[in-house]
């Protein structure tokens, strides 16, 4: 277990860590529009292959989890991946028609290069989808380490080819981006695939076929539930994005964006990590008891992370956008400070909010994703009509992050009569509370640390502490 979890944390941290470079590569030579330009075509990219591999990862993982036998596994396995290839290249279709309409959507302007740029992004959702295949099946059969392979070549891959065009002294078109992103795309498939040769084969006597009817139309409603769930967080993105974009500028939305990656961004790809274990843990507790370890192990190890994360973004928010972009992005830091409090929640509820998805609950899903997302639309909106600094558009994703935690934990209580609100309500306030302090102080006044700074690293460090400890005493 320790050494799939090893694995599994390498390959989503080194990809992290690439895509990081990346960003630092295009900020460093284009500034905050240039970010905020990656970052769209990126945002563009995801939510079409979330729409055509059904939500991402989750609905394979999850039914190759269920699976015991290898017969039943390539015949689930044969459905699958028509269906996603039926369905990858339907949607690249659908935006090569539209394309002129996306970009001014998404991009606000109806330029010849931006719309390019979007065209060529079509190319790199196809070779996404088959990556994002790849990956599901590697994580499904828990074959770590050709999965960490494949999640680490392609970034590697994106940083080699920006930082090579950014020393030959290559004259930037917006067509730059989306090429590069394709050759990300491309890398991590062609690895991917290639570590799928070590799953074991289906014995060749016998014949694999695919799923029955009623299998198969279980596997697609809850696809479909997974895919209207995750497809309506990232199109809140793309349409957030593009509202930031439209309203105060691509420079505006590389500032903001800039705060995202350091806070949700990262903190998604933590939680991608724990996923490759938490959810066929999850999955496979069928015992209440069972399932209340499983899932306030898990809890507690990422809000012991998040907090530890989190208070080190903030005290050191500064010099990581020095580092990690430039100079020109200190404006990000009163927002970063503001999405730390909303990735606290985010982490906790996305324990919670497992089960949902572990149980096949494709109604509470759907129903609950689409509320939390309009929720976020419409706070993002009035925020940004209303008012023009960073730090407000960050609490409008506070809100809709805390009414979600609470939502979750009462559906976790719902379904598990062992589970208690105590069991996680008090420490998660105790590592929030500082946070929202500290958010609402520096907004209001110029705030010098001094002694504030080291009361809220020991503060910090305490309750990641307790967190730690409340994870060891939980015994699977």
């Amino acid at each position: 277990m320790k050494k799939c979890v090893y694995l599994s944390t390498s390959g989503v941290f080194g990809s992290a860590l690439l895509w990081l470079l990346s960003f630092k590569v295009v900020a460093y030579c284009l500034g905050p529009e240039g970010v905020g330009l990656f970052s769209q075509l990126r945002q563009i990219a995801q939510a079409a292959t979330i729409g055509a591999t059904f939500g991402g990862t989750n609905a394979v993982v999850q039914g190759l989890s269920e699976r015991g036998d290898e017969l039943s596994r390539w015949q689930f396995r044969g459905t699958a991946s028509r269906l996603i290839g039926m369905t990858g290249v339907l949607v690249v279709l659908c935006m090569l028609a539209f394309a002129p309409q996306l970009t001014k959507l998404s991009l606000s302007s109806d330029s010849a290069d931006f719309l390019a740029s979007v065209r060529l992004i079509c190319l790199a959702v196809l070779l996404n989808v088959g990556g994002t295949y790849v990956i599901a099946i590697l994580n499904g059969y828990r074959s770590y380490f050709y999965l960490a392979l494949a999640q680490i070549a392609g970034p590697l891959a994106l940083v080699i080819v920006l930082a090579g065009m950014y020393f030959l002294h290559i004259a930037y078109h917006p067509e730059m981006l989306a090429l590069s992103l394709i050759i990300c795309f491309l890398v991590t498939y062609l690895v991917g695939a290639w570590g799928m040769s070590s799953i074991p084969k289906q014995a060749p006597n016998v014949l694999a076929g695919y799923l029955v009817y009623t299998e198969t139309y279980a596997f697609v409603k809850f696809a479909g539930s997974t895919l209207l769930a995750a497809l309506s967080s990232t199109i809140a993105l793309l349409l957030v994005r593009s509202w930031i974009i439209d309203i105060h500028g691509l420079a505006f939305a590389g500032l903001f964006d800039a705060a995202w990656t350091l806070t949700f961004n990262y903190i998604t790809l933590f939680l991608t990590a724990c996923s490759t274990i938490y959810l066929p843990l999850l999955t496979s507790a069928t015992q209440p008891a069972s399932q209340k370890a499983c899932m306030l192990k898990t809890a507690y190890l990422v809000l012991a992370g998040c907090t530890l994360v989190c208070y080190s973004v903030v005290l050191l928010k500064s010099p990581l956008l020095h580092l990690l972009y430039s100079q020109q992005f200190e404006a990000s830091g009163r927002v970063l400070i503001v999405l730390t409090i909303a990735v606290i929640f985010r982490g906790v509820s996305w324990v919670y909010g497992t089960m949902i998805i572990a149980t096949r609950s494709a109604r509470v899903l759907i129903t609950s994703d689409l509320v939390f997302n309009i929720g976020l639309l419409l706070m993002t909106r009035y925020s940004l009509q209303n008012f023009s600094s960073l730090e407000s558009l960050g609490w409008a994703f506070v809100i809709p992050n805390f009414l979600y935690l609470v939502f979750v934990v009462e559906y976790a209580r719902h379904k598990n009569i062992l589970m208690r609100r105590r069991q996680i309500w008090p420490i998660t306030i105790a590592a929030a509370l500082p946070l929202i302090s500290i958010a609402i102080y520096e907004e209001s006044t110029s705030m010098q640390w001094g002694y504030t700074q080291f009361l809220f690293l020991t503060i910090g460090l305490v309750v990641s502490g307790m967190a730690w400890f409340a994870y060891k005493k939980v015994a699977l």
